[in-house]
């Protein structure tokens, strides 16, 4: 593993180390609530509004943002995947047509209009408010799989395996597989992105979880008014945030990448042999004009 992958993961590494072990680790918090925006016998981070420790908030934060922001993918990348694969391979245009344009409609919706009418319609229920991010990935998603399926569904592989009269379906499907899932991987880093920013807007514009939630984008947009004095109370939410989405993005790019250019990069840093190595491996090579008289 290289060491730029080696950042990368330590990007993703920590917010859901804060995640998954913050609860854990913040019951050694004093329970009593000190003056906000003030020191903390705890942590050198300090107070937040609510005289919380920021250390600890952030700690137990984590797992309600990081656990509606998978299952919202996962769920909108099920039916955007399905609609868009079924599209691809619709053997009549009128099919695709009935598919995809509901898509094209639900694509001029903007996603925050969707989510502040699910927040105003069940009093900001998470579950509501996932479901109306899930509907406002589920658009793209699926023009992103239609095209890519469209490539490899009407490719010349699919075509030579028609022809050959290939009746076993497992044959169309592992090829299908094998050739979509580097984009498809990809995308799902940039839905993921998306969800995370989507759901952090709702709860920085007060849609989302209760306002006294230790809720990661909740402590930014309940703080942001005491950035100059409490600073940590802010940036340090915002920063696992931040360090959430890109390194998704970037581990995701860099696993994904094409072989030869990975292979042409390191070409390059290769340093180069010294003159006189290369002086002296040309000497040694034999040559045609002898060999062949």
């Amino acid at each position: 593993m290289t060491a730029r992958r080696w950042m990368y993961t330590a990007f993703i590494a920590v917010p859901l180390l804060f995640a998954v072990a913050g609860p854990l680790l913040a019951r050694g918090a004093p329970d009593d609530r000190s003056a906000p925006f003030g020191p903390s016998p705890w942590s050198p981070f300090g107070t937040d509004r609510l005289g919380r420790d920021v250390l600890a908030a952030a700690l137990t934060g984590g797992q309600t943002f990081l656990t509606v922001g998978l299952l919202t993918v996962l769920g909108a990348y099920l039916v955007g995947f399905l609609i868009g694969v079924s599209a691809a391979a619709a053997p009549r245009r009128w099919l695709d047509d009935l598919l995809m344009r509901p898509v094209d409609v639900l694509l001029c919706l903007p996603a925050l209009l969707l989510i502040m009418v699910a927040a105003l319609r069940t009093q900001g229920s998470a579950v509501a408010i996932a479901c109306a991010i899930g509907l406002a990935l589920v658009a793209p998603i699926a023009r992103f799989v239609r095209m890519a399926a469209a490539g490899v569904v009407h490719g010349p592989v699919m075509n030579a395996l028609r022809m050959q009269g290939e009746s076993r379906g497992y044959r169309y499907g592992r090829y299908a597989v094998r050739a979509m899932a580097r984009p498809i991987a990809a995308d799902v880093g940039v839905r993921f992105t998306a969800a995370v920013y989507f759901l952090a807007s709702a709860n920085f514009l007060g849609l989302g979880f209760d306002t006294t939630s230790t809720d990661w984008a909740v402590s930014v947009a309940a703080n942001k008014d005491a950035l100059m004095i409490a600073p940590w109370s802010v940036l340090l939410p915002g920063a696992l945030i931040v360090l959430l989405a890109v390194g998704t993005n970037l581990l995701v790019d860099d696993l994904l990448s094409d072989p030869r250019t990975r292979a042409a990069g390191a070409r390059k840093r290769r340093p180069a042999a010294p003159p006189e190595v290369a002086n002296s491996r040309r000497r040694r090579r034999p040559s045609r004009v002898g060999r062949h008289g």
